[in-house]
């Protein structure tokens, strides 16, 4: 075991003598005893992205779907429910009165039912409620049942 040590020992002082032997030799120029090192600066990165055209359709159609809100769950606020007349005037009182949300009248057995609005969460549904019932004190917020 102490012979193979000290051949390890040996060996590496070699290595250490000859590596500092040539350093010593490239830097015959430089007194202080440190080498001189080149920077290169390399270019700018370009990344070039190949997509097809329809990718960027398809994301806008996406887009405007999420805005409508038909791929998410809603919450709508009812105004009124039954008869058509009735409903009418209610529909065409609420759309004088709130230009900003879309009103329907939606027709459930046997009742007319006028809705107004499309939002994405309670709390936007509850804020507009806060704001419709100025006009229409009788009106609440549900999440509509998908069909």
């Amino acid at each position: 075991m102490r012979i193979l040590m000290k051949k390890n020992t040996i060996l590496l002082a070699g290595l250490c003598l000859t590596g500092t032997a040539f350093i010593k030799a490239q830097d015959t120029n430089n007194s202080n005893g440190f080498t001189t090192a080149e920077v290169i600066s390399q270019p700018d990165p370009k990344v070039t992205i190949n997509q097809d055209p329809k990718i960027k359709m398809l994301l806008d159609i996406k887009t405007k779907l999420d805005e409508t809100g038909v791929l998410s769950e809603n919450y709508k606020v009812q105004l009124f429910y039954g008869n058509i007349t009735k409903a009418n005037e209610i529909l065409n009182k609420a759309t004088a009165a709130f230009p900003q949300w879309k009103s329907d009248i939606i027709w459930e057995t046997p009742n007319y039912k006028v809705w107004i609005g499309t939002y994405r969460t309670r709390i936007e549904a509850d804020r507009a409620l806060k704001e419709i019932r100025t006009e229409f004190p009788n009106a609440f917020s549900f999440k509509p049942e998908k069909s």
